[in-house]
């Protein structure tokens, strides 16, 4: 039994803080993990945790043990599993018939993500889905049920990886009847807003969420009215703005073909758009996998470009 592998269990009870959780992580009984750790502690000459009622804590030992190996292991076991695919027989055969398991909005998950992993899916790769807000697809991360996900804030949590993923713009759009009805409305501002105080709005929910940070940041105002339409789907929201019904604020990606096509219109261009920011984050260790690994370069290189303002 190598110091690799005694490592790799102690960075699973550190991350997991749990014995327990770190043997059902590595696929191995709750003896053979505590085996692993008392043969480091005996070798480090170190006591590496305290156990408490529920779990485990590490020591200062080890806490700095953690910092000293953790990302390095980590990089070394991606990348051995990267060579081990290489070595494999055939260009695809490292990938066919790996699950790759994913979790995002709905929206951007479907609209962007998944078309940048087209190729690996006809390579056979297997991609599993999970769809929801980030509470969801925290609880999901938590879980250590997905490998990558999509989040629209930050994470702080042992053992997970946050990083940038793209600026997504938001943009107020209508039909173009509805555009030529209100006319020029520039780059925004309250003149702006009061041309737009009897035109029926368009709501992903009854607080107004995203059309009420738009009129903060773009008009300077707050809006004082209530939706005539609520739907808890993007796209639905597209499209009946496409047919006329109001006007929506919308991330660009749900309607971006509505907008190439004319279909929809971009009511405002204003100096400062309102953005927000997406991260991708994945459980350490996760990119081991050949595949993971080229779903993450493949999110990084079309998504990361292609959905920034």
């Amino acid at each position: 039994m190598g110091d690799i592998d005694r490592l790799r269990a102690f960075l699973a009870i550190h991350r997991s803080g749990s014995v327990t959780e770190a043997a059902r992580q590595l696929h191995m009984s709750q003896p053979a993990v505590t085996q692993q750790l008392q043969a480091l502690e005996a070798v480090t000459g170190r006591r590496l945790f305290r156990r408490l009622p529920r779990g485990v804590e590490p020591t200062p030992a080890g806490r700095e043990l953690a910092e000293q190996v953790g990302s390095h292991l980590d990089a070394v076991e991606e990348a051995w599993g990267q060579w081990l695919g290489r070595m494999s027989t055939g260009e695809d055969e490292p990938l066919r018939g790996a699950s790759v398991y994913l979790g995002g909005p709905s929206e951007f998950i479907t609209g962007r993500v998944l078309p940048a992993l087209a190729p690996l899916i006809v390579s056979g790769v297997r991609m599993r889905v999970t769809v929801g807000d980030d509470a969801q697809v925290i609880a999901a991360i938590d879980a250590r049920e997905l490998d990558l996900a999509v989040l629209t804030s930050p994470l702080d949590r042992k053992g997970v990886t946050v990083e940038p993923l793209a600026r997504e713009e938001f943009v107020l759009v209508g039909a173009p009847d509805v555009a030529a009805e209100l006319g020029n409305l520039g780059r925004g501002g309250k003149r702006a807003a009061k041309q737009l105080e009897h035109v029926p709005l368009l709501a992903y929910a009854e607080e107004l969420p995203l059309i009420r940070a738009y009129w903060q940041q773009v008009f300077d105002v707050e809006p004082d009215v209530l939706a005539s339409v609520v739907a808890d789907s993007l796209p639905t929201l597209a499209a009946l703005a496409e047919r006329g019904l109001g006007i929506t604020v919308l991330p660009r990606h749900v309607c971006e073909e509505q907008l190439a096509t004319g279909r929809l219109v971009r009511l405002v261009d204003p100096r400062v758009p309102l953005t927000s920011e997406l991260w991708l984050a994945w459980n350490a260790g996760s990119r081991r996998s050949p595949a993971v690994a080229a779903a993450f370069e493949r999110i990084h290189a079309v998504v990361g470009s292609g959905a920034r303002a």
